[in-house]
């Protein structure tokens, strides 16, 4: 197309779970099933005109104390995004120029290598091993960034902390772990940014808080790594209502745990209930399961599935093309597939 950089014109964009409303089972985008913290709600009622009125905190300074409180970490060593995929965008403009080079794994979240795409950045692309571990060749990746998500964003699995040291011990690239899903495991690499200048570590309200639709996220690493990061980001990128609901979110910690132990809770007795079926599960550390059916494909069961307005995951792509992926609703919700699925 004229006037459009080439990069764009031959740009695969990234395709999101499909966006469905009315008296449907949405099980197929990794949101929450559970109402976000009361104190999210009574914020909500009380914005006044000013926080519509006015521009919001450029920096959200009261939302990076919360958020560094929670993680325990200097206020200065975190940056606020809209969602953990502006982020993203922050680390691509800070660090990588054209003709750059970042590393994945395959399977992973799509979104890195179309960020680096319109960057003009290349993917080495690292094909994770048959049951789904890393392989050598992503440890000795020269790309200036290397993007992980732990627990894995398309299979749920959780790999070592020990491996992420591996990673960031060479001290050649920028690590960026995508902890997304990380509550859900209750492992962390944050605290190994005390070790690791070049480890950038992102978190989210969009799962684990049920705070998707106000698209907050966190970049945590060094200061100087943030500071150069807060150069490049939107003027205003995260605006006043999202902040002052994500902050009232993440200090309400006693219904954070108490909804995080009901969906692992879920996730068990569902993996194993559909692994009784005969159905091949790969345990997971997310709020989701990825599952090899049997008896039908995967494309197929997924059509009847929506026919009967519930709505879950098919990739149709090499490494997942014989899978479904699954996010855990409430038991009452699970129980209803469940039995659509006997």
């Amino acid at each position: 197309m004229k006037w459009v950089r080439p990069q764009i014109n031959n740009l695969q964009p990234y395709v999101p779970g499909k966006q469905v409303t009315g008296k449907v089972l949405k099980l197929n985008a990794n949101e929450n099933p559970y109402p976000p913290s009361p104190r999210a709600f009574s914020a909500l009622q009380e914005v006044g005109s000013d926080a519509l009125r006015l521009y919001p905190d450029a920096i959200a300074g009261k939302l990076r104390k919360i958020a560094a409180e929670v993680f325990d970490v200097a206020t200065e060593q975190t940056i606020i995004g809209n969602g953990s995929d502006d982020v993203l965008t922050m680390i691509i403009r800070t660090f990588l120029d054209p003709e750059d080079s970042i590393a994945i794994v395959d399977p992973t979240y799509t979104l890195y290598e179309t960020l680096a795409a319109i960057q003009g950045v290349k993917t080495e692309i690292h094909p994770l091993n048959a049951d789904y571990t890393i392989p050598e060749s992503f440890f000795k990746t020269k790309s200036k960034v290397v993007f992980l998500p732990n627990p894995n964003a398309q299979t749920g699995t959780l790999f070592p902390l020990e491996l992420v040291e591996r990673l960031c011990n060479r001290n050649i690239n920028i690590v960026v772990i995508d902890e997304a899903y990380a509550d859900f495991a209750g492992v962390s690499s944050i605290p190994l940014l005390k070790k690791y200048e070049n480890l950038i570590v992102l978190r989210t309200v969009s799962k684990s808080y049920s705070l998707a639709g106000i698209r907050v996220g966190f970049g945590v690493s060094n200061s100087n790594f943030i500071s150069a990061m807060i150069k490049v980001k939107d003027s205003y990128n995260v605006n006043s209502i999202s902040q002052l609901i994500a902050a009232e979110a993440m200090h309400d910690r006693e219904h954070f745990n108490r909804i995080l132990g009901k969906i692992i809770e879920t996730r068990e007795w569902f993996s194993k209930s559909l692994s009784d079926l005969g159905w091949k599960i790969t345990p997971s550390a997310a709020n989701f399961i990825l599952v090899e059916p049997v008896n039908d494909s995967p494309e197929s069961i997924m059509e009847k599935l929506e026919a009967a307005g519930i709505f879950i995951r098919y990739f149709n792509t090499p490494r997942l093309n014989d899978k479904l992926r699954i996010s855990i609703g409430t038991d009452e919700q699970m129980e209803v597939l469940l039995k659509i699925i006997k």
